[in-house]
């Protein structure tokens, strides 16, 4: 009886000390005791925090604006459980921003809100951060840009200003507002893929604000535009929208007689596309859950509003569609910056 007792107990031990090993390498590989990660997050708990739109620009642009009025629709209409903050992070041309959310925790509450810009400076060598390192969410509006002449200018369409440079290439100049810039490069797509490439002369601006002052006073023939810069000046008369970097037709009545890049035999459009992109290593669902969100904020009134008045279309684009424009604007600028010349 008393070596049954004694056998009994030494089992009771040694079972209470192997448990006890097994809970300890769980604890210290991370694991709970479900076999789930503690750090894991998945669509049914998030979000867990406030999320952070970042950003990487000064408050009042055209992204600032667009990040918080997301923000602000998600929570009027009860999109997410926690609220959305906006966060300006400028400077260090756009990397500060970029890089804030590039380090993140890759759990969908840090995001950035940027545009095909990320593609131009990656593509000409500015920065060396793409957009392939990050997870995209989707897009959610665009806005193209516009070649414009001035109304008392001698030629009155884009044919007639082609015709001229053509006879005597270099004569006639266009301004853009940077080297690099989606503008830029989007100039350099239409004359490249539409058979005129190096027959404008192209003449950089410091900013827009140069750019117009020069072209109202006759320093440059033509300039590109932005959408909301080309519709002012049309409605005062001042200049004759010619070509609009979209694929169709422009959607505002004041631009619809431009030339899209599809009238001039172009297989796709170049603009400054707007979206959300996360941390690389975001969970599938979480990113789903973010794109469901972003799809219903671009189909609200209040949305379609915001674009209308300052000069975007809303247009949602899902996290595949919008991977696959990247990947082609990209393919295309980096084409372009092996070969741009222009005069400083």
């Amino acid at each position: 009886m008393k070596f049954k007792l004694f056998f009994m107990l030494i089992f009771v031990l040694l079972f209470g000390f192997l448990t006890a090993c097994a809970q300890g390498g769980e604890e210290a590989n991370g694991e709970t005791s479900n076999g789930s990660s503690g750090d894991s997050e998945t669509s049914s708990d998030f979000p867990s925090k406030e999320i952070r739109i970042v950003v990487p620009y000064d408050p009042g642009g055209s992204s600032d604006s667009t990040a918080r009025t997301i923000a602000k629709i998600i929570k009027e209409e009860g999109l997410l459980s926690k609220d959305v903050q906006v966060v300006n992070l400028p400077g260090a041309n756009t990397r500060i921003g970029l890089e804030e959310v590039l380090n993140a925790k890759p759990d969908g509450h840090t995001l950035l809100l940027h545009h095909t810009t990320l593609n131009a400076m990656n593509a000409v060598g500015q920065i060396d951060i793409s957009y392939k390192d990050y997870d995209l969410i989707s897009q959610v509006a665009y806005t193209p840009n516009v070649l414009v002449g001035k109304a008392d200018a001698e030629y009155k369409t884009f044919d007639e200003y082609l015709e001229a440079a053509k006879k005597n290439p270099g004569s006639i100049s266009v301004g853009v507002p940077a080297v690099g810039s989606t503008t830029h490069l989007a100039f350099e797509t239409m004359m490249q893929k539409s058979g005129n490439e190096g027959i404008f002369e192209v003449v950089p601006f410091q900013s827009g604000a140069d750019l117009i002052a020069a072209h109202m006073g006759g320093q440059v023939d033509l300039r590109m535009a932005s959408t909301p810069d080309s519709i002012e000046y049309v409605k005062a008369g001042n200049v004759i929208p010619l070509v609009s970097t979209s694929y169709e037709r422009h959607w505002d009545p004041n631009i619809k007689d431009a030339l899209s890049f599809k009238d001039l035999g172009i297989d796709v459009g170049v603009a400054v596309r707007y979206g959300l992109y996360a941390p690389k290593g975001t969970p599938d669902d979480v990113v789903k859950k973010l794109e469901e969100t972003m799809r219903k904020v671009v189909e609200t009134q209040a949305f379609q509003d915001f674009t209308s008045k300052n000069g975007a279309q809303a247009e949602f684009l899902g996290t595949e569609e919008f991977v696959k424009n990247n990947k082609e604007i990209q393919s295309i600028f980096e084409d372009l910056a092996e070969n741009i010349s222009v005069k400083e």
